[in-house]
C-alpha cells in the first residue's frame, strides 16, 4: 500500500474543508418567517409593476414620506399586534399567523386624512401570506398579485 504525501493530505484537507464551508453557508434567498420588529415600505409590487418612494407619490417632509410596520413577537397561539404610521396617520391592530407563511391582519385601526398616492398600496388588512428573503418582509395580498415589500427600519 501506498502511503499518501503529507502536502496531498494537507491539500484534500483544505479543499474539504473549503467545500464544507461554501456548501453550508447561509443561501441569501432562504425564507424566514421572524417577522417582529420595526419595517418600512421598500417598494410596493402591483401586477408586475414596482412602484418606489419619490417626492412626487409621497411627501418627505412629513414622517420622511415612510410608511412603517411594528409587529410585536407572536404568543404561542401565533397572535401578535401591529402598529405603524402610513406618512401621516397612525395605525394599530391584531395580527394572527397560520402554517408557514400564512398571515392574517386585523381589524385595523386607522384614518386615511391626508395621505399621499404612497400609501394607496399599503392594504395590510388584505395581508395573505408572507415570507423574509434578502432581510426584506413580502407581504402579499390580492391572491399574490399584490406585494408590499419592506426593509427592517
Amino acid at each position: 500500500m501506498k502511503a499518501l504525501c503529507p502536502t496531498k493530505i494537507a491539500l484534500c484537507s483544505v479543499m474539504v474543508a473549503l467545500f464544507l464551508s461554501v456548501g453550508c453557508s447561509k443561501d441569501d434567498t432562504e425564507v424566514s418567517y421572524d417577522l417582529a420588529g420595526n419595517w418600512k415600505v421598500a417598494y410596493y409590487i402591483d401586477g408586475s409593476e414596482t412602484i418606489t418612494k419619490t417626492d412626487e407619490n409621497t411627501w418627505p417632509d412629513i414622517n420622511n414620506g415612510d410608511v412603517t410596520a411594528n409587529f410585536t413577537e407572536p404568543d404561542d397561539d401565533g397572535k401578535g399586534a401591529i402598529s405603524g404610521i402610513t406618512v401621516t396617520n397612525a395605525y394599530q391592530g391584531n395580527y394572527t399567523l397560520g402554517a408557514e407563511g400564512e398571515i392574517t391582519i386585523g381589524p385595523v385601526a386607522t384614518t386615511f386624512i391626508n395621505e399621499p398616492e404612497w400609501t394607496n398600496l399599503f392594504r395590510i388588512s388584505g395581508a395573505q401570506n408572507y415570507e423574509i428573503k434578502n432581510s426584506r418582509l413580502f407581504i402579499y395580498y390580492n391572491d399574490g398579485q399584490n406585494t408590499i415589500v419592506l426593509e427592517r427600519n
